[in-house]
């Protein structure tokens, strides 16, 4: 090879690393552009037909996930009136898990009203004959039970537990967790606004509060 040809080559070789910073720059510009003018970006975006049903009630396949993460509220029915499981992105029979990438506030709307609990860290929707039936709702609140005891006191009075119940609780939770193992204990279900309502307490190296919502109308 030349000298010549050699300066050729050294003076191509050199806009190489150049071409490629600049392609990378390029990348990220079209990319900012992009979500500038995507609805991930908008403070208040509005739901596509794909994202949300008609009446306001999520959807539950990757753009109906994706959008009341966002928005930060998941909506469900259980009612006569709520849409097929199917035209909502689930199974027709089923249990289909979801875990948000954030918390989000829950709203399930009942035949009598509705409920609302924020920071809900993950849900389960339980379908059958196309309809949803259940909704089971992992709240994130505190993984100890001094921190389960409080929430589940706040929603005494709405929920219908009584004092007698949750005391009951603590000395089945106790006798369970000196048996050792894994420990979960159900509340009693109660009829509030229509809905059959109840919640279970789950004790391994953390304590968790699951909120289980049901059709009474289902099955």
């Amino acid at each position: 090879m030349t000298l010549a040809e050699k300066r050729r080559r050294k003076a191509l070789l050199s806009w190489v690393p150049i071409t490629i910073v600049a392609l990378v720059c390029a990348g990220f510009v079209v990319g900012a552009i992009a979500m500038q003018n995507s609805w991930w970006t908008q403070d208040d975006p509005t739901a596509s037909d794909d994202q949300q049903m008609s009446d306001g009630m999520s959807r539950f396949d990757r753009a109906g996930v994706d959008f009341f993460t966002r928005q930060g509220t998941m909506r469900v029915k259980l009612r006569e009136d709520a849409a097929p499981a199917s035209a909502l992105g689930l199974d027709a029979d089923g249990r289909q898990d979801f875990a948000p990438i954030t918390p989000v506030t829950a709203v399930i709307v009942a035949p009598d009203g509705a409920f609302a609990y924020e920071l809900v860290d993950s849900f389960s929707l339980e379908t059958e004959g196309d309809r949803v039936t259940e909704v089971r709702l992992l709240l994130d609140g505190a993984k100890t039970w001094a921190g389960v005891t409080s929430q589940l006191q706040a929603m005494a009075a709405e929920w219908g537990w009584t004092t007698a119940q949750l005391d009951q609780l603590t000395q089945d939770i106790g006798d369970k967790m000196r048996a050792g193992g894994e420990t979960v204990v159900p509340l009693p279900s109660v009829t509030v606004k229509g809905a059959t309502v109840s919640a279970e307490v789950a004790v391994d190296t953390d304590v968790s509060l699951t909120l289980v919502i049901t059709d009474p109308a289902a099955g």
